[in-house]
């Protein structure tokens, strides 16, 4: 009888052991081999903290409105050709270049979203539009989204404030090993707060149906200097994500820690006018890049309220753009 029992007790202790290797194995050494959909990367230097909103003050205000090929230039005035890598995020559209009084600079384009580069709903509305219109007593402006928008930019002065309103609660800080360099990349996501992983390890995923050249292109667009710092997941369809439970997250993977990487809102602290309108033109695309594009540019800065009243306030909001 006590034979028996002796070896229901290494039955039982086997058992455990089995069921700890296991979970060793699965969720904290190898989880690659449970998984036959991902390739599982490790994780270095995982940090979680609060989003702190920050402010600054404008120093420098330059809007460019960017235009593709099937628009046509004005024949008039001198521009300026170049090659740029940039226009393809928004084509079409129009961004707010800023210098703030700190020396650091921002790019955002001109629209609303809960997630940055963009403009905060919670602060661009008709009330805002409203007061700011006051700046300029000879504009008479209509009220709708699209001009809301715009020309709450195009009112602003030197001396406001751009402030952050995050609709994230957290901010994730990572780091990944390049497989092709070997070298460490930083990344920052947004969104709720983590679940707790019981100090498991986390690790993030690519497909494995995906070619060896696809996974490596999130890899190699890694830039944390360039004006599009960031790598939108949106159609990654689950592909390029951390294996973390969040309530929610924000689906740009972020190089650097920007201040533009969250919305913002405008605060009505200056009392100076000073812009810089630029317009942008797409020529062609240039061989070898599939984001290179030629364009000519324009500049003109403003400093005369009445002159820009006319030429650019009355134009982009009570006209066509």
């Amino acid at each position: 009888m006590k034979k028996v029992k002796f070896k229901r007790k290494y039955v039982l202790l086997a058992l455990v052991s089995l069921f700890i290797g296991y979970i060793g194995l699965r969720y904290y050494i190898k989880p690659d081999w449970f998984d036959s959909k991902h390739i599982y990367h490790k994780v270095y230097d995982y940090k979680v903290s609060d989003v702190k909103p920050q402010k600054k003050v404008i120093q420098d205000i330059n809007i460019e409105f960017i235009y593709d090929k099937d628009v046509e230039k004005p024949s008039d005035g001198q521009w300026e050709e170049s090659t740029r890598t940039d226009v393809r995020l928004y084509d079409n559209d129009s961004v707010l270049h800023v210098t703030f009084t700190d020396k650091s600079k921002a790019t955002i384009p001109i629209f609303t979203s809960r997630s940055g580069p963009a403009f905060s709903k919670e602060s661009i509305d008709s009330r805002l539009l409203k007061k700011l219109s006051y700046r300029f007593p000879e504009l008479q402006v209509n009220e709708k989204r699209s001009t809301i928008e715009l020309g709450s930019v195009l009112m602003l002065y030197q001396g406001d404030t751009l402030f952050q309103i995050p609709e994230a609660s957290t901010e994730i800080q990572f780091q990944l090993k390049n497989p092709k360099t070997g070298k460490l990349q930083t990344y920052y996501q947004y969104g709720g707060a983590p679940d707790f992983n019981y100090f498991r390890p986390v690790f993030f995923l690519q497909y494995q149906s995906n070619s060896t050249a696809e996974n490596q292109a999130f890899f190699d667009d890694y830039d944390p200097s360039k004006e599009l710092n960031y790598w939108d997941t949106r159609y990654d369809l689950g592909s390029n994500t951390l294996d973390v439970k969040q309530d929610y997250s924000f689906y740009n993977l972020f190089y650097s820690n920007q201040f533009s990487n969250l919305p913002v809102g405008i605060s009505t602290t200056g009392d100076t006018f000073k812009t810089t309108i630029t317009e942008t033109y797409v020529i062609e695309d240039v061989d070898g890049g599939d984001k290179a594009v030629k364009v000519v540019s324009r500049s003109k800065t403003y400093t005369d309220k009445m002159t820009y009243t006319t030429e650019v306030l009355d134009k982009k909001l009570n006209n066509s753009r």
